[in-house]
Formats: structure tokens, C-alpha cells, sequence
């Protein structure tokens, strides 16, 4: 096979994928179906309807735009969300999506949000770890923005929520919140503290066939992601089931998803195919020198490259 038709398929493959994590963010920061995440994942809003939630969150949500590490974090007036949370040299890693919200209360709380879409459950570390992480720079990045050394009272409470859709079976349609929690070690404590201040909420899906089972929640994440349904059955299913008006946005985005998740999944096919054709010519010349044949005429007879005769004779060792 050609190295550079290779190499040029595999960056054409990322490029897809990197547009349709572009188009599924896009898709989860519309309102209408942050409204939803955070009716089931955010305690403060478990009363409110879908359009109250909508109201409280505040301007357009940031996309892949804001960097997790830490860094130049801070700005010299408190009152606004700082752009960039990274230091030189050091990886970029953005939130995914990040936002704001008030909830609609008469003492109004204010919130920050961080929603995470992540394919893997199990990325070779556990992914707990790291929403505590996020929500760790959630808070730590409000220093000289919400609050300052002088005073910790205005530090807001944060959410990072992570929608896994690769999960084990033991994970499927189960959503849990991790939080902090006071525990007496000694003595009866009486005194008020304000230690409710972040929140690791892990969203984990069925099985991507399966969109009848688990929460409101999960099955319209089911349906929004389903490998099954076209675009117009997916806003039939939106509009239908769960009330989502749709929008130019909302269509567009759905339409790129799906047609770059057949770009991706027919590509995966050829390169499959292709890899079987190449491991079926390796047995082949495996067979045929194992019972005496030279190399010379396996070139003749099966058009044999050396590098496939190589890989034949060490794997016949």
C-alpha cells in the first residue's frame, strides 16, 4: 500500500472525526438541549421547566475556546470569566463546552458549568479523576475573576458534567454525582460552612442501539447519537418525544453528524477490507513457502513486494 495515500487517508479520517466532535459540541451547547442535561445532572434546577433553565443561562456558551491548564488565569477586575487558563509549554487541553447560569430563584445562585462528551469510560485512567480535575480548575480559575485572597465568599459553585457513551455494561444508563460531603471525624460540629462547591456528574449511556432505555435524558442522547436514524428521523424523534423546536443550528448540526459519521464509519470498512487483503496475501506466502516454495517464485506467482515476504518469513519462524 502507498505510505502516502496511507497517511493521507488517516489524516482525512481525523480531520472527519474532528469535525463531527465540532458538530456534536455545537449540538449540545444549543439551550434547548442544555436544558435537559441540566434538568437531570444539576440539583438546582430538578424543579425548574425547560425554558426557566434556558433563561438562566447566560449569553452563548463557550466551545472548545477555553484552555484546562493552568496559567495565565486571571483578570485584574472581578466580574468576568477569564479567557485562558494555560501555561508555556505545556498541552492544550480546552473544556469542551463552559458556561453560566443564575438559577431563577429569589436569591439567585450563581453557577458555572463545564459539559464533557467523552467516547472512552476507561481512557487508561479513571475519568472520575479527571472531571474532579476539571472541576478543580472550574474553581481555582475564578481567583481575581469571582473572588479574591481577601475574601473566598465569592468563589461560585461549578459542575463539570461528562456524557460517556463507550461504557461498561456495569456503568450503562447510570448517572452519579460526585460531591463534597462533611464527615465528623470528632465532636458534633453545629456551625454553618459553605463547602457545597463543585460537582463531578458522570452521565453514562446504553448501548448506541438501545434508545428505549434509562432516563429522559439518556434516551435522547441515545437518539441524538444513534448510528441508526438519519437526520429527519432524529428531528422527528427531537420534536416529537422530547419538545425540541428545531433550528437552523440544531439541523445543521445533525445533518453534519450524520454524514460525517458515514464518512468515518465507510472509511473504517476500507481500511478494514484493505487490512484483510493484505493479512489473506501474508498467510497465502506463509503456506506456500512452509511447504518448500522459494521467494523467487512467489514473486513470480503471487506478485510478492519484499517487505510482504519479509513479514511471510517471520511469521513462518
Amino acid at each position: 500500500m502507498d505510505i502516502d495515500t496511507t497517511a493521507a487517508d488517516a489524516v482525512d479520517t481525523a480531520g472527519s472525526k474532528a469535525r463531527y466532535d465540532t458538530e456534536a459540541k455545537r449540538l449540545l451547547s444549543d439551550k434547548q438541549i442544555l436544558a435537559r442535561i441540566l434538568k437531570e445532572t444539576v440539583s438546582e434546577f430538578a424543579g425548574c421547566s425547560f425554558q426557566q433553565i434556558m433563561d438562566s443561562i447566560e449569553g452563548e456558551p463557550e466551545i472548545s475556546t477555553v484552555s484546562v491548564m493552568p496559567g495565565k488565569t486571571n483578570m485584574p477586575l472581578v466580574g468576568g470569566m477569564a479567557q485562558e487558563d494555560k501555561v508555556v509549554n505545556e498541552g492544550q487541553v480546552t473544556f469542551d463546552i463552559r458556561f453560566r447560569a443564575v438559577t431563577p430563584e429569589k436569591e439567585h445562585v450563581k453557577l458555572i458549568l463545564n459539559v464533557e462528551a467523552q467516547q472512552s469510560f476507561t481512557p487508561g485512567y479513571d475519568i472520575v479523576t479527571r472531571a474532579v480535575y476539571y472541576c478543580a480548575r472550574l474553581l481555582s480559575s475564578q481567583m481575581g475573576v469571582e473572588f479574591t485572597p481577601r475574601s473566598y465568599d465569592g468563589i461560585k459553585k461549578v459542575y463539570s458534567i461528562w456524557l460517556c457513551f463507550d461504557v461498561p455494561e456495569y456503568a450503562e444508563n447510570t448517572i452519579t454525582e460526585y460531591k463534597l460531603q462533611p464527615h465528623s471525624l470528632y465532636g458534633n460540629f453545629q456551625g454553618k460552612a459553605r463547602y457545597d462547591l463543585l460537582s463531578a456528574v458522570m452521565v453514562c449511556l446504553g448501548k448506541k442501539e438501545d434508545m428505549s432505555d434509562g432516563s429522559t435524558l439518556h434516551r435522547m442522547l441515545s437518539a441524538v447519537f444513534s448510528e441508526k436514524l438519519n437526520p429527519e428521523e432524529k428531528k422527528a424523534v427531537l420534536e416529537e418525544q422530547y419538545g425540541i423546536q428545531m433550528t437552523e443550528r440544531i439541523e445543521r448540526s445533525l445533518a453534519g453528524m450524520c454524514n460525517l459519521s458515514d464518512l468515518i464509519y465507510d472509511r473504517g470498512v476500507e481500511k478494514g477490507l484493505e487490512q484483510g487483503r493484505e493479512e489473506t496475501r501474508i498467510i497465502m506466502l506463509q503456506m506456500f513457502l512452509g511447504k518448500g516454495g522459494t521467494e523467487e517464485e512467489a514473486k513470480d506467482l503471487f506478485d510478492a513486494t519484499p517487505e510482504e515476504l519479509e513479514k511471510a518469513r517471520l511469521q513462518t519462524v
